[in-house]
């Protein structure tokens, strides 16, 4: 019977792959099983091993969706900022010096995320911009409490009730620009940069989950921030809870505009870097990356790291980069 165990493997890992395919699309329930296709990877490469100790010949047409949903969760081939530079080269005497940021970003659970971890985080990782969402004003209080404008004193905050508020803070003064209209969590973005270096535009965002039938709202937010992005003068770095990742197609239309995902171009990097759920109570694994910090793809990312916060259930994702 250990072939009908391998069949039922299989069976369990398809609707996963065959959403992925679809591209992660809404509806509400396509979008969820392409979420889960790094899950759905454990049972297809199991359904292969059960198959080949028993039964060889099955173990061939099994091996098919294992190995695809292998290949997907496969880190891609890191870039380089040389790898990626188009054009002729800069003027060294007037070119701007190269940017060095080093960028977290944080889902604070409505707000109960621990502020005292934040801010070890921070010091520790010697942050020069954070990005907070389900930023509360309860939240900025107490982040202030405990002394974060001493090391990020500009920040350009919208925090709201729930979790549709958002805020950054800086180590150098930020302009505020316009949000990214259209979103139902607030998305401010300013540019800043340190003396003497080029400006950088930050973007913090928090597209709406894809759950309760609000699929193609998600779809729809992911587009306008694409958009935003693409009609951005200079070199801009988006953070935050995308509430999707690599296995979305909207996801990938997004980094396809010319983003690189930090935590697939790290030198330095935690794979496969799943941010959510971070719970402890239960015993529960993070399973998927929601989380992400983008850069331009000219940018070198020297670190990624997928940090474990108190208090919420996503992980942070701190990115060391440079912006030639």
């Amino acid at each position: 019977m250990a072939w009908l165990v391998a069949l039922i493997l299989t069976a369990l890992a398809l609707p996963s792959l065959l959403a992925r395919l679809a591209g992660g699309h809404p509806p509400t329930r396509i979008t969820q099983l392409a979420a889960l296709a790094p899950v759905a990877a454990v049972p297809a490469t199991a359904a292969v091993i059960v198959a080949a100790t028993t039964s060889g010949w099955l173990a061939i047409p099994l091996a098919i969706p294992a190995v695809v949903l292998l290949g997907w969760q496969l880190p891609p081939r890191r870039r380089t900022g040389h790898q990626a530079a188009a054009g002729p080269a800069a003027d060294p005497r007037s070119a701007p010096a190269p940017v060095r940021l080093r960028v977290l970003t944080v889902n604070a659970l409505g707000g109960a995320a621990d502020p005292a971890a934040i801010l070890r985080i921070v010091q520790r990782h010697d942050v020069d911009v954070l990005t907070v969402q389900e930023l509360t004003p309860q939240l900025v209080s107490r982040l202030a409490a405990a002394g974060l404008a001493h090391m990020l004193p500009f920040s350009h905050l919208a925090p709201r009730p729930g979790s549709a508020g958002t805020g950054l803070w800086a180590r150098w003064p930020l302009t505020p620009l316009p949000s990214v209209p259209g979103l139902t969590a607030a998305t401010p973005r300013a540019r800043t940069g340190p003396p003497g270096g080029r400006a950088v535009t930050l973007t913090a965002v928090h597209p709406m989950a894809p759950t309760y039938g609000h699929a193609a709202i998600w779809q729809r937010e992911l587009t306008l921030i694409r958009e935003a992005l693409t009609a951005a003068d200079g070199p801009h770095i988006v953070a935050g809870d995308f509430n999707a990742s690599r296995d979305h197609r909207p996801f990938r239309d997004l980094l396809a505009a010319g983003l690189t995902d930090c935590a697939d171009s790290g030198h330095s990097r935690s794979w496969p870097g799943f941010t959510w759920p971070a719970i402890r109570v239960i015993p529960a694994l993070p399973v998927m990356r929601l989380d992400h910090v983008l850069a331009p793809r000219t940018a070198t990312v020297h670190m990624t790291r997928a940090i474990r916060i108190s208090r919420t259930d996503h992980y942070g994702v701190f990115a060391d980069i440079e912006l030639p």
